[in-house]
């Protein structure tokens, strides 16, 4: 088994990046591999729970729903959040210290940014 973490750091409202970077997390579960998803920088915007179907984009309601079942790992960078006035997350999604999100990459096998 693979530890595989997937980072989002982008601004979810300007690219598809954020809704296949989750649409692919989804999918690496297929081979059982340990799979974390962390939102940090831009990329935080995407855990909030937004109404991105007010502006024609496809609400991530879904990938977040299957990744909390599949026992994925959802994590905000608690100082990414502070700097944007973030208080709100979607369910399941751990606010973690910038320590522990350098260590959940580092300890990682496979590094995928999106």
């Amino acid at each position: 088994m693979k530890k595989i973490t997937v980072i989002v750091r982008h601004l979810p409202l300007n690219t598809r990046k954020n809704a296949e970077a989750l649409r692919m997390s989804v999918g690496l579960t297929l081979r059982e591999d340990k799979v974390t998803v962390i939102f940090i920088d831009d990329g935080v915007h995407t855990a909030t729970p937004a109404r991105p179907e007010l502006i024609n984009l496809q609400p991530l309601n879904k990938e977040f729903e299957a990744l909390s079942l599949l026992k994925c790992t959802l994590m905000a960078d608690k100082p990414s959040m502070e700097k944007r006035g973030i208080k709100n997350l979607v369910t399941n999604i751990k606010v973690a210290e910038r320590e522990e999100i350098v260590r959940t990459i580092t300890d990682s096998d496979i590094v995928i940014p999106f």
